[in-house]
């Protein structure tokens, strides 16, 4: 009788062979790819009674909807296909994922070698890049969240780029094309993203699905951002109603410097989000901004977290949601404010309004401080759209359609306040306003 595997068994039952086939000959990187093994073996998927992830039952949710031992990572579009996808930017870079793989065949690359890196993430790039060798799996994310551990195992071919020192870098597309034709899709992206001293880098992220099987995106961002330098990552996810993800971003700030995340949720299946941001340095600015504006049975968890270990710095987190139908939404920020982080600024916003009866939010805004002299705030709401506004706009001549629209395309938009990217700007706000239909 054959041994039943548990689902945690099933995702490592054939990493040894898988390893040694890809990375026999790359030592450096293979050992760490074996620490983000035995750290999933050690950590496992969720619990039922996890409270990270209480409200996202994730291991039930991959258990009830994958079958591992069907999962087949293949792709057949041409390289003009992917093209076509392209933003319309001639003067930026334009990087390709297929399933999880950084193509640098169908990348497009503008910025001159002595401004920006962009490279395949493998054994070369880990002996020839030391802040690489330094942070690649170390920054808050494969030693306490099982998916960061079992990115770190199985990512193949990801993707570096390098900010050098000072460098105004151009604006940076990332296209993932995640191709569910011919089975179940189960991929590992992973980018790490490096700001040199006094460096500015823009990217862009979107996500297009192909196929009728349901696909599972296990991606990972890991960013090291040096003195006054700058990094801002804007992530758009509308995704299809057979898509599964959970993805990081975790990133790590040293003095006066700058990072920024913007995350956009329109549909999947499920989304979770893990992002987390190490000030570990004075004078630093963290920000997370984020909109999940949700229909159907969509179902979007944020999770994150801002550690602030040293004085006089600040973050700014705003998240804003906007449910229908039978979608749900969670968010669980902290912040932690550090015994040496005196003179913290630090704000967390978390608004909500709910446009059916079934719709649903869970928020949880935490802080908690170890310091005196700081100024921190919290907070959440949870409501509808107000009927005097709504009344005001109907006074005005205005349909109560469009009025409610009105409105919610106004709290939708305070959103994008940090997008500097006209072209990405004016997709989400064409997305939002036909949401609003």
């Amino acid at each position: 009788m054959s041994e039943v595997l548990t689902i945690d068994d099933q995702f490592i039952a054939n990493f040894d062979g898988w390893l040694d086939q890809h990375y026999a000959d790359q030592n450096t990187l293979k050992g760490i790819k074996q620490e983000g093994a035995d750290t999933f073996k050690k950590l496992g998927l969720p619990a039922r009674k996890s409270e990270a992830y209480k409200y996202t039952p994730i291991t039930k949710i991959i258990e009830k909807n994958f079958d591992l031992s069907e999962v087949e990572n293949s792709a057949s579009l041409s390289k003009s296909d992917y093209e076509a996808k392209f933003y319309d930017d001639a003067d930026a870079n334009h990087l390709v994922f297929i399933n999880g793989l950084f193509i640098e065949d169908y990348s497009q690359v503008v910025s001159p070698s002595s401004e920006l890196t962009i490279r395949v993430l493998d054994e070369q790039a880990l002996n020839e890049i030391p802040q690489l060798k330094e942070n690649l799996g170390k920054i808050n994310g494969a030693q306490i969240d099982p998916f960061a551990a079992l990115n770190l195992a199985y990512f193949n071919q990801g993707l570096v780029i390098k900010s050098e020192r000072n460098a105004d870098n151009k604006n940076t597309y990332i296209y993932q094309f995640i191709d569910g034709s011919s089975a179940q899709a189960m991929v590992f992206p992973r980018i790490f993203v490096y700001g040199d001293s006094g460096s500015r880098t823009r990217i862009y992220e979107k996500t297009f699905f192909s196929g009728v099987n349901n696909t599972l995106n296990i991606a990972i961002v890991e960013s090291v951002v040096e003195a006054n330098a700058e990094v801002r990552f804007t992530k758009l996810q509308n995704y299809e109603n057979n898509s599964y993800a959970v993805e990081g971003i975790y990133a790590h700030q040293s003095k006066d410097s700058r990072f920024y995340t913007n995350t956009f949720s329109f549909n999947a299946a499920v989304i979770r989000n893990n992002i987390y941001i190490n000030i570990d340095a004075e004078n630093c600015e963290g920000h997370m901004n984020g909109l999940y504006q949700l229909s159907g049975k969509a179902h979007v968890d944020n999770n994150t977290s801002v550690d602030h270990l040293k004085p006089h710095s600040y973050s700014n987190e705003m998240y804003k949601g906007i449910l229908d139908e039978n979608s749900r939404g969670v968010f669980n920020g902290k912040i932690y404010v550090r015994p040496d982080a005196q003179k913290t600024n630090a704000f967390q916003a978390n608004n909500n309004i709910l446009l059916s009866d079934a719709a649903t939010i869970n928020t949880k805004p935490q802080l908690e401080i170890w310091a005196d002299d700081v100024q921190c705030s919290h907070g959440c709401t949870t409501g509808q759209l107000d009927e005097e506004a709504i009344f005001y706009l109907r006074s005005r001549g205005i349909e109560k359609t469009n009025a409610k629209a009105l409105l919610l395309n106004a709290v939708a938009n305070e959103a994008l306040g940090e997008i500097q990217n006209d072209l990405v700007k004016e997709e989400i706000e064409a997305i939002i306003l036909n949401k609003l239909k």
